[in-house]
């Protein structure tokens, strides 16, 4: 189980910041501490939910998981920001590239994991 490490307030959204080496991504080319790594993981993963679920009513798969519980504890290649630094960050689930048999896979071996770069160009 993750312990909280720090709650924050942005806007009227209270977001919890996790800390536990089981939420670490492991990245070993990583220069940065495992906290930091397991911060910046979780955030991202329930950033990327408040943005595509705001009011806590949009889309659930048959299991009840939302875009980003799709793709837990599951990682594409590192993913580098334009400054340079590089990060695992958990993805999340695209309908179009399960279709389409890319993304990388999720727990269940299902390709449709999607992180920011490890993807074809989609056709319009």
């Amino acid at each position: 189980m993750m312990k909280v490490h720090k709650i924050l307030n942005v806007g009227s959204l209270g977001v919890v910041h996790f800390y536990d080496a089981g939420c670490d991504p492991k990245y070993v080319g990583s220069p940065y501490s495992q906290g930091l790594a397991a911060v910046a993981n979780v955030s991202g993963h329930e950033l990327s939910e408040a943005l595509t679920d705001p009011l806590l009513d949009a889309w659930y798969d048959q299991q009840g998981a939302e875009n980003s519980d799709k793709c837990a504890w599951t990682f594409g290649p590192a993913v580098t920001f334009s400054n340079g630094s590089a990060w695992k960050i958990q993805g999340n689930w695209s309908n179009a590239a399960y279709s389409g048999g890319f993304g990388y896979l999720n727990r269940s071996g299902q390709p449709g994991c999607l992180d920011g770069g490890n993807y074809p160009a989609i056709a319009p």
